[in-house]
């Protein structure tokens, strides 16, 4: 008894590590077991949280991104939190890799221009737009912007803003459990990507400036939008945009909805209120909350200069999503 008492201590006295890659199952169980419900899920959460792979986290990311063996052992945690037992876990495990195997397939169909089923419009509106395109960088623009949008195509744009009803067809009938080990799956990808995307993008605006609306089409000017406001990782880089953009957005040479959410999303990694109401947490179930703002009673003024819909809008939108 003594000896099973110490070893329950020593487990419980070692932090969750990652970066070796997922731990055999009997003994994740065991660890559960051992720290409590509770507390698994309160490590298993801090260390994902700081894992720097491209999702929208609360926490600030930083360093080099996830490794593969991170985004695995990061995968079977989340599982493990979710289910009772292995053999639920094995049971949602398969369903989500069968999931997968459906979102690899589509991937390669989808990027290379075949018809597309929604919510995939908008990437197969993209790939087009990048194939019809004679001007090289606008081709290669659009085609960042439609692997982003594949890539993103789950719970962060559709269960993370609409609610955790509204699935792709690849991803229905997965359970909670099975969803989160999907997320943290598909989150492997987006870090590399951002990353190559804000280098990307960076060269072309040194060289040639913002893809202004009169000059590239509003197209060009959200999917750059899009690359800056993914990078997460260079915080300074997305300031640096803000500034070139705070005149442009008024003299309607970037969509103003676009230059909001940069301008709130860098003022919160920053430690500032926001001026739009757009960054904000899930409070309760139910409830989302707008983050601190710069002044609450000029924040819908500023939103439908923006052209935002008010506040009260929002949060009603968002808060659908909020389901912890």
């Amino acid at each position: 008894m003594i000896f099973i008492a110490l070893m329950a201590a020593l487990l419980m006295a070692q932090p969750i590590k990652l970066e070796r890659g997922p731990m055999p199952v009997a003994r994740a169980f065991g660890l559960k077991r051992t720290m409590g419900e509770a507390a698994f899920a309160a490590d298993v959460d801090a260390v994902v949280g700081r894992l720097q792979n491209g999702r929208y986290q609360s926490a600030k990311t930083s360093g080099p991104c996830a490794s593969p063996a991170e985004i695995a052992a990061s995968a079977q945690l989340e599982l493990v939190r979710r289910s009772p037992d292995p053999q639920a876990y094995a049971r949602s495990r398969a369903l989500a890799e069968a999931a997968l195997a459906q979102r690899r397939a589509l991937r390669p169909l989808y990027l290379g221009g075949a018809q597309v089923s929604p919510p995939y419009g908008l990437v197969g509106r993209m790939v087009a737009r990048a194939r019809a395109e004679p001007d090289a960088r606008l081709a290669e623009l659009y085609r960042r912007m439609a692997e982003d949008q594949f890539s993103g195509m789950d719970s962060l744009i559709l269960r993370g803003f609409f609610g955790p009803g509204v699935h792709t067809t690849w991803e229905k009938g997965l359970d909670e459990g099975a969803l989160a080990y999907v997320d943290a799956t598909i989150a492997g990808e987006w870090c590399p990507m951002n990353v190559a995307n804000a280098d990307w993008l960076k060269a072309e605006l040194r060289d040639h400036g913002w893809f202004k609306i009169s000059s590239y089409g509003a197209d060009a000017d959200g999917a750059a939008w899009l690359i800056v406001q993914h990078a997460r990782h260079d915080l300074a880089f997305q300031q640096e945009v803000v500034a070139m953009l705070e005149p442009l957005w008024q003299a309607g040479e970037t969509k103003g909805a676009n230059f909001a959410m940069l301008y709130d999303q860098t003022a919160h990694y920053t430690g500032r209120p926001g001026r739009f109401g757009v960054m904000g947490d899930c409070t309760a179930p139910g409830v989302w909350t707008p983050a601190p703002l710069e002044d609450k009673g000029a924040v819908d003024a500023w939103r439908t200069k923006a052209g935002l819909p008010p506040l009260a809008q929002q949060i009603a939108t968002r808060s659908r999503g909020c389901t912890e």
